[in-house]
């Protein structure tokens, strides 16, 4: 095999490897996304149920009812709240054991995001990496 087929096929390598982790850096990208607006949902439900509770219980809510439509609606003597544990399963919880269990859900999140951006910053750093090579390699055919 000649030296420029070794040199065409490193480069295909190179190629083949950049396309792989840039689709990696996407999928990292996008997980971090879901990551961010999943602690944005779980802030609000946390901020309503704390506004719930400062009020005793006693609030005027908006209730969705779709296709952007509310209705308004007193909530009377609220002690708890019916929280999703997964697998479509839901339990009764106390606002504080809910709101402690949103808290801890954010944090829980918050550091999947945290390892989620290292391993993204690594892929980006590999990806110039390559870059740096497969220019390198392409200028001495």
């Amino acid at each position: 095999m000649s030296s420029n087929e070794i040199q065409k096929e490193d480069i295909n390598a190179l190629i083949l490897e950049l396309s792989n982790l840039q689709s990696y850096a996407e999928v990292l990208r996008q997980q971090i996304e879901l990551s961010n607006n999943a602690i944005i949902e779980l802030t609000m439900s946390k901020l309503s149920l704390e506004e719930i509770k400062r009020r005793g219980g006693n609030a005027e809510i908006l209730i969705p009812i779709g296709a952007g439509n509310f209705i308004r609606a007193s909530i009377k003597d609220v002690n708890s709240v019916i929280v999703n544990v997964g697998a479509n399963v839901s339990i009764e919880k106390g606002i504080d054991i809910a709101i402690s269990d949103i808290e801890e859900k954010i944090r829980k999140i918050q550091s999947q995001i945290e390892t989620l951006r290292n391993q993204y910053i690594q892929v980006i750093s590999r990806i110039e990496e390559l870059q740096v090579k497969i220019s390198q390699l392409s200028e001495k055919k």
